[in-house]
């Protein structure tokens, strides 16, 4: 058997990466209008879950990002940052830097940045549906 898990509420599954650099801290990444996760493991977090927490997607056994729809990138920064890097990092990370190309993961990196970690949530009300894995049989 294979599970759907799909937030009810546009923009509730965000891929998130965080870093840091001394004390200055830079949190980024996609929000996605709409998307859904699967798994063969049926989910049991839903009794403990709360809407307005969310929960990593690498707590849920088994679970994968299924398909996610317009998706939009987004960059914060702690008040530790100050305006001129904040304009660099984010012309780094929407694509738009004449210095830096490639991954954005990567010039942050380059520029001093350690990544913290990289997690995927989902929040908000939930749907989760039981999708049966075999093809139906038509007569």
């Amino acid at each position: 058997m294979l599970y759907q898990i799909i937030p009810l509420e546009m923009g509730s599954l965000v891929q998130r990466y965080i870093f840091k650099k001394q004390n200055k801290e830079i949190k980024c990444g996609t929000v996605w209008k709409l998307g859904s996760i699967t798994t063969t493991i049926k989910p049991k977090f839903i009794s403990r879950y709360q809407a307005q927490v969310g929960i990593c997607i690498g707590d849920i056994p088994g679970a994968e990002i299924s398909k996610t729809y317009d998706g939009e990138k987004v960059i914060y920064f702690s008040e530790t940052v100050d305006e001129d890097e904040q304009d660099e990092l984010t012309d780094i990370f929407y694509g738009k830097s004449k210095k830096y190309s490639g991954e954005y993961t990567h010039a942050f990196q380059d520029l001093g940045w350690k990544e913290m970690g990289e997690n995927t949530y989902i929040f908000g009300e939930l749907e989760i549906k039981e999708i049966n894995d075999e093809p139906e049989q038509y007569k």
